[in-house]
Formats: C-alpha cells, sequence, structure tokens
C-alpha cells in the first residue's frame, strides 16, 4: 500500500499555491518593516553605543543603522535576531522565562522554543514568528512543491499512476520511508506533507491546496488520543481504563482529580484543563516540572494571558506528583520500563519491535538518563506506529476486495495516526464507513472477535469534497 501512496500522489491547485506564496512574499516584506518600526530608537542607541566602544570604530554601527534606515533587517539570521531580542530590546533581562544559551554557547537562543515563550513580552517576537513560519512554508510548499509536481494526463491509463484522470492533473509525490524512524512510524521527505502545521491559519492555507480529482473526493480519518489509549492499556491503570470505558474526556477528568473540582462546568480551559493535558500528553516522555513549565509558558503566550505567578517549576513539580498520585497505575508501568530499559539496554513493544538503547551503558549519569527518556515511551509511541502499519495492511485488502465490486479507491497518504484515501463521490459513505471499521478494530482478534485492548479504540473521520482542510 506504501508504494500506492507514493505512485498516485496527491492532486494540487496550482493556481492557489501561486496566490499563497505571493500573499506570503507580500505579508514578509510587511512583517520586515513593522519589525524595523518597533525597534525602540533609545534600546537602539544605547545599542550602538555600546558597539562603538567595544569595536573603537564606527563602521559596523553605521552598517546596523543604514539597514535599519533601509527597512531591510536581516530577519532571516539567527545572530541579528539575538542581537535585537536581547542586546538591543533586553528580552532576556525582563522576563522571567529563563533564556538558555545555543548548543555551541556563544549566544542565547532564537529557537521556536523560546520565543513562543517570549510572545508576550514584546510585539516583534510573535512578528518574528510569524515571519520564519511564512518563510518555511513558501518556501517548503508554495514555491518548491508546485515546481516537482508531476504531471498526470488525461485519460484511461495515466502513464505516472495507470489510473484514469477526467482532467489533466498535477500531483505531489512524497518519498514514504519505513524503516528510518527508530519508533517504527513512517517518515517522508521530498514532500514533507507530515510536517504541514495543523492548528495554524497558515497551515490551513497550505492544506486547501490540496485537492481531489474530478468526480472524487478525500476520505480523511485519524485515531482519537490514540497515545493515551495505548497508555491505559499498556499501564492498565483503573482510572484511565475507566474513563475510556465510558467514552469521558481524560482531559477535564485529569483536571478534577488533581485539582479536586467537583464540577466539570468549574473546569476551567486554561488553570486546570492546559496543564492536566500537556502531562497527560508527555508523561509517557518522563516530563519534569521544568519541561512543562515551558509548555505553560507557550500556553499561556499564545492565548495572549499572563502566566499566574503560582505557576512555577515547583508547582508544576508538585502538579506531576498529584498526577501520578491519580494515575498510580502509569507510575508503576513507567518504573517497570525503566527497569527493564536499564537492565537490557532495549525497549520494545507489545509488537515485538525493539529499540537499542546503549546510553544506559555510559558511565556519565545523564547520559543514561537521556536513553531512558528515549526509549520510556517506546513502548506505546512505537505500538502506535506498529497498528499505523497493521491497518494499511487491512485496508489494502478492504480496498481491493471493494474495487472487485467496481468501488474503486486510492489510498493518498498515512501521517503519523491519519489516513486518507481518494474515492468516487457516490462511493465516500461506504469507504469512510471501511476505514472506520478497519481503524476502531485494529486491535480485534479476527477469529474470537474479542477486543485485545483494554480501552476502545476510536477514529474520528471528515470527506472532503472539495479541499483538505482540517477542522
Amino acid at each position: 500500500m506504501i508504494n500506492r501512496m507514493v505512485r498516485f500522489g496527491m492532486r494540487i491547485d496550482t493556481n492557489h499555491f501561486a496566490d499563497l506564496a505571493s500573499r506570503l512574499s507580500a505579508r514578509m516584506s510587511d512583517l520586515r518593516c513593522d519589525i524595523t518600526n518597533e525597534i525602540p530608537p533609545e534600546s537602539l542607541d544605547r545599542f550602538l553605543t555600546a558597539m562603538d566602544a567595544a569595536d573603537g570604530e564606527d563602521d559596523e554601527a553605521d552598517d546596523y543603522v543604514a539597514a535599519l534606515d533601509a527597512g531591510s533587517f536581516n530577519v532571516d539570521s539567527s545572530k541579528k535576531m539575538a542581537e535585537l531580542l536581547y542586546d538591543v530590546l533586553g528580552l532576556h533581562l525582563s522576563t522571567k522565562v529563563k533564556v538558555k544559551k545555543t548548543k555551541g554557547g556563544d549566544r542565547l537562543s532564537t529557537g521556536k522554543k523560546t520565543l513562543e515563550q517570549l510572545k508576550r513580552d514584546h510585539p516583534i517576537v510573535a512578528m518574528v514568528l510569524e515571519y520564519r513560519e511564512c518563510s518555511k512554508l513558501r518556501g517548503t510548499y508554495a514555491v518548491s512543491m508546485p515546481k516537482r509536481a508531476r504531471f498526470h494526463p488525461r485519460g484511461p491509463d495515466c502513464p505516472e499512476c495507470g489510473r484514469r484522470h477526467y482532467t489533466d492533473e498535477r500531483r505531489a509525490h512524497t518519498t514514504i520511508m519505513s524503516t528510518r524512524t527508530t519508533s517504527g512510524r513512517l517518515a517522508y521527505k521530498n514532500e514533507n506533507l507530515g510536517n504541514i502545521p495543523a492548528r495554524t491559519k497558515l497551515g490551513a492555507e497550505v492544506r486547501a491546496g490540496f485537492i481531489p480529482s474530478e468526480g472524487y473526493v478525500i476520505c480523511d480519518r485519524d485515531w482519537a488520543q490514540i497515545e493515551l489509549r495505548l497508555l491505559a492499556d499498556r499501564s492498565a491503570d483503573p482510572v484511565m481504563v475507566e474513563v475510556y470505558l465510558n467514552d469521558g474526556d481524560i482531559h477535564v477528568e485529569t483536571a478534577m482529580r488533581t485539582f479536586n473540582i467537583g464540577d466539570p462546568t468549574q473546569v476551567h480551559k486554561l488553570y486546570h484543563r492546559a496543564p492536566s493535558k500537556s502531562t497527560n500528553f508527555a508523561v509517557c516522555y518522563l516530563i519534569t516540572g521544568a519541561g512543562l513549565l515551558d509548555l505553560m509558558s507557550v500556553t499561556f503566550a499564545t492565548a495572549n494571558t499572563p502566566m499566574p505567578e503560582y505557576m512555577t517549576e515547583g508547582w508544576c513539580n508538585d502538579f506531576i506528583q498529584k498526577w501520578f498520585g491519580v494515575y498510580s497505575g502509569v507510575r508503576r508501568y513507567l518504573d517497570a520500563e525503566e527497569s527493564k530499559i536499564r537492565r537490557t539496554g532495549l525497549a520494545w513493544t507489545r509488537c515485538g519491535r525493539v529499540r537499542r538503547i546503549p546510553q544506559v551503558r555510559s558511565c556519565l549519569g545523564y547520559v543514561g538518563d537521556a536513553g531512558v527518556r528515549e526509549g520510556s515511551n517506546h513502548g506505546i509511541q512505537g505500538f502506535s506506529g506498529d497498528l499505523m502499519r497493521l491497518a494499511l495492511g487491512e485496508l489494502e485488502e478492504r480496498l481491493l476486495d471493494l474495487d472487485g465490486y467496481g468501488i474503486t479507491s486510492f489510498p493518498l497518504m498515512a501521517i503519523y495516526d491519519q489516513l486518507m484515501v481518494e474515492t468516487p463521490e457516490e462511493h465516500a459513505e461506504t469507504i469512510d464507513a471501511t476505514m472506520e471499521d478497519v481503524m476502531d478494530n485494529v486491535l480485534v482478534d479476527k477469529q474470537t472477535g474479542r477486543l485485545e485492548c483494554l480501552v476502545p479504540i476510536k477514529s474520528d473521520g471528515k470527506i472532503h469534497t472539495e479541499r483538505w482542510v482540517k477542522d
């Protein structure tokens, strides 16, 4: 099935991407000017004076001023951005966020994670983040992808993919690597369709450039909280299992139990549900208080809301301990995984996918701890990758069977926990029901009909009639 997905590719709207590239270029130009105009003159004067004193010459400072006057501040340069954010604006001094240095240790970081935490401290930071997203999506998708897209001519037997096309099409083809990742998940390159932002407005603009063939629709279905459901199964935690058996909201349930809230309507989206959700998803990566604090900084900055004073690293550590008090079965499971990894140097999934963890043999404690963090989630994340492969195999057989009845469909993409199939519009409901049956019953024994999991596996689906836009 993977070979078929590579061969078929996904149809793209070249006019949409040309228009998107033009709009992104215009927006990037506006952002460069806005960033330049937002620099406070008094802060810039102090920086230039310090630069002159350090170098003893005016040339570099004059070049800096000339670039600013021309509105051509080099936003693409990490070094220049570090100078602007920290030397000129002094954000590392005025913020409560601890700004880390780069791996080389020569300057403070301007990485996405750091800037997300600083978003509320100065409007320039949000502009820089938007500029970088525009630049990445423009270069990777809006400009490059239409150039590499292959031509599929109209006719019954396309020389590229062998299927019938009712109109001439341009289709983007990706390379799917099934053995590149240690977790067992599929990886993609040229085009990396699995890396399109899913929750941003610009990401939605890119997705809208993928369209079904004439007379076809795209059936899109993805598993709901698959890793948390697998965690409930592997840990056999009674509270977590009960939530999923009753089809409850695991994040609200966690918030109610950790904050001692009796009424679910009193659960606040930011102050209660957000830390609960972050811990739920990151606990298998052995999240620390500092890590949770970083996630909370990004969450509150994105919501443009001040983070509460009490939400410190110590509070985050206490919250994680409360979380494990609620889900004690998860604590036992993770301890058993750590013991297994340190004892054998291996981590493996229920399906037998083995990952070697050589770091645990190191004489350096922090190296061994890093290996444990990498391997602790393999039993869940690797298992999720195994389930996608099982679902792909089962879906391939089902689609070929339906093809014998005149229902011809074409697999398009498998992105992490998401599957997409292109099918004639009149057969969309049949294919969607088939995908739901395959994905929801991936852990059902075919002979006995028994669910080989403590909690049900569920998926959510959508039929895209015009464009691939995820709600």
